[in-house]
């Protein structure tokens, strides 16, 4: 190990690797985890209405990640008896346990908001992507086609057409935020990550070691923005490529230490 800066690049529903993260843990002081404040979305919405569709939309995407760390909870539960409540949330587990300083290093929506409003405002989503505009017009229209041609495929009998119109639809309907999501993700990145930079910058400059746990998307840009502040950080995703052991003895032997 060559420096005091680690990163892990996440899968926010697979459980990171343990022997990657334990590995790093014997010589960090701080663990910095990734968490996107949305509980101010009331407040948000009420200040200005324009955001209400990226809000929508990540309110979706995160039910839909909820929904999916439960799945992955019961897989990890029934295979290996792990009780895995999501990427963030097993590595600060495994960071206090062995007396870390774990701290959730990110932005909430208001700071976004007050730093760059373009980025939440439907107005600012479609100045950065044209496609924006197109699916703005284009998928309310797919949405009324799609539940007229439900209803009268139920009215007149012919329920499996019926039943495939009215699924697409209703898929559509849930998808929609989160396609015009994407461009808020994209752009909001910088803004987020520059809130960790400038923390892992302070803490290396006071001599600390810091393990960061960022979603994969993440890495690239936080480790080019440390590299160019001269701070080199170790990622641990290249260093150990190799797939871990996942013996049902292992995960077991793992399940009775944090018990």
């Amino acid at each position: 190990m060559c420096c005091g800066c680690f990163i892990y690049g996440s899968v926010h529903v697979k459980m990171p690797r343990r022997d990657v993260v334990e590995r790093v843990l014997g010589v960090v002081d701080y663990v910095l985890l990734e968490g996107l404040g949305v509980r101010n979305w009331r407040e948000l919405v009420r200040r200005d209405w324009r955001t209400v569709i990226v809000v929508v939309g990540l309110l979706t995407y995160f039910k839909i990640l909820r929904l999916l760390t439960k799945a992955a909870n019961l897989y990890y539960r029934l295979r290996y008896g792990i009780d895995f409540k999501g990427d963030m949330r097993y590595v600060a587990e495994l960071a206090r346990r062995v007396g870390k300083r774990v701290e959730i290093v990110d932005e909430d929506l208001l700071s976004i908001y007050e730093k760059d409003r373009e980025v939440l405002t439907i107005t600012g989503l479609v100045r950065r992507s044209r496609l924006i505009l197109i699916l703005l017009v284009l998928l309310p229209c797919f949405v009324v086609y799609g539940l007229w041609a439900a209803a009268v495929g139920f009215l007149t009998g012919h329920y499996a057409q019926a039943t495939t119109w009215l699924t697409s639809t209703l898929l559509t309907i849930a998808v929609t935020p989160i396609i015009l999501t994407a461009p808020f993700i994209n752009a909001a990145i910088t803004l987020r990550d520059t809130k960790l930079i400038n923390g892992v910058q302070e803490l290396i400059d006071q001599g600390h070691k810091v393990l960061i746990v960022r979603g994969e998307g993440h890495v690239d840009y936080i480790v080019g923005e440390l590299r160019k502040r001269g701070i080199e950080c170790e990622e641990l995703n290249k260093v150990s490529p190799h797939r871990p052991s996942t013996t049902t003895e292992r995960f077991k032997a793992f399940a009775q230490h944090i018990a």
